[in-house]
């Protein structure tokens, strides 16, 4: 569990910018933190406050935090990514993107705040103003293309097996990751730079869910 030292120094750190956030509370083996988030635009004009609570797992930061929208103006359905949890973006996707910064702050910076105020704009527009992952594993492979930069199945594939150990290259050969150097001189050196700042039981989850995701979809039709 997160240490109550930890979770505090995080705590205030984003109440600066957040800080109608309350005070951290034990709950079990996690920690909650209640409060509101106002939206605020660019030009500095608050578009509306929304009631959340914030949990942090109990395996952070090998676990990320969860966004729960409590004053009900989100309603719970797919189509607006909002179940027992706001869906924010991938794991893959928000582990890549904070890049090892796996604090409060930059959480909330970079997806808890940006979700809500999509929802705003998708209440105005219809649509949402940034990119929309699909749910479940075709969301999960959407978000790979965007790490990878490819909208090839096979080579997401091939990059995740060999990230996770399944697959190798012989010791001589160009390394995946495109650096120039062979892969004994790359990958197998200093495999973590390679993770995208992805867990590599984030990896392991999401390689196994994507292959199995045909028979799923055979069995579903």
């Amino acid at each position: 569990m997160v240490s109550e030292q930890v979770i505090n120094r995080q705590y205030e750190s984003a109440k600066q910018k957040f800080p109608k956030l309350d005070q951290p509370e034990r709950v079990g083996e996690v920690w909650e933190i209640k409060g509101s988030i106002d939206v605020i635009d660019d030009e500095g004009s608050q578009w509306t406050t929304y009631d959340v609570k914030i949990v942090v797992p109990e395996k952070s930061p090998q676990e990320l935090f969860e966004l729960h929208e409590t004053g009900n103006k989100i309603p719970k359905e797919p189509k607006w990514h909002n179940g027992n949890s706001c869906c924010l973006s991938t794991n893959a996707v928000m582990f890549s993107e904070m890049a090892g910064n796996l604090t409060l702050l930059n959480w909330l910076e970079k997806f808890a705040h940006p979700f809500l105020a999509n929802h705003i704009y998708k209440i105005k527009t219809g649509h949402y103003a940034n990119e929309e992952f699909e749910h479940g594993t075709e969301g999960i492979i959407h978000g790979y293309y965007k790490i990878f930069r490819t909208s090839d199945l096979n080579e997401v594939m091939t990059r995740l097996k060999l990230m996770c150990g399944v697959m190798k290259l012989g010791r001589n050969a160009p390394c995946f990751c495109q650096s120039g150097k062979k892969y004994k001189r790359c990958f197998l050196i200093e495999p973590i730079k390679h993770y995208s700042g992805i867990p590599i039981g984030v990896l392991r989850n999401d390689l196994n869910e994507i292959t199995e995701y045909p028979t799923k979809k055979r069995l579903t039709k």
